[in-house]
Order: C-alpha cells, then structure tokens, then sequence
C-alpha cells in the first residue's frame, strides 16, 4: 500500500495507466486496420483478412472495456 496518497489519488494513477493500455490497444488495432487495408485486393476477402477482422473486432471491444474504466467514478468515503 502506498502511504501518504489517498485511496482517490491512487485510483486517479491506476486509471492514468488504463489510459496508457489504451492507446496502446488502439495502436495496435490500427496496425492491424493498415495491415488490412494494404493486402493485395485478391486477398482481401480471404482467411488472413478474416483473421485480421475478426482481431481488429476484438481490439475495439478491449479498447471500449478500457475506456469505460478509465472513465469509471468511485465515491471513497471520507474519515469521519
């Protein structure tokens, strides 16, 4: 446990760090889009694109988990 911080500025820091893991999950998801989007046409439809589709679906839904934690309010109770 770290002393001194407060349990709100402690959760303040997890969710900077969420934000980091965010941009690095849509980083990837756009190398994966560009990855897609330079396949040669005739593969454009196939297995690999599929793969990278289904990959690039997955990225999005992390990516839309991590926003909503990274955005989450928590109420700590007060010392009374």
């Amino acid at each position: 446990m770290a002393k001194g911080k407060s349990r709100a500025d402690r959760f303040a820091a997890i969710q900077a760090r969420i934000g980091e893991c965010k941009s690095e999950v849509e980083e990837l998801k756009d190398e994966l889009e560009q990855w897609k989007e330079n396949m040669p046409e005739n593969l454009q439809e196939g297995t690999k694109a599929q793969e990278l589709e289904s990959a690039i679906d997955e990225l999005e839904a992390v990516g839309d988990s991590l926003e909503e934690a990274e955005t989450a309010t928590v109420e700590f109770p007060g010392m009374r």
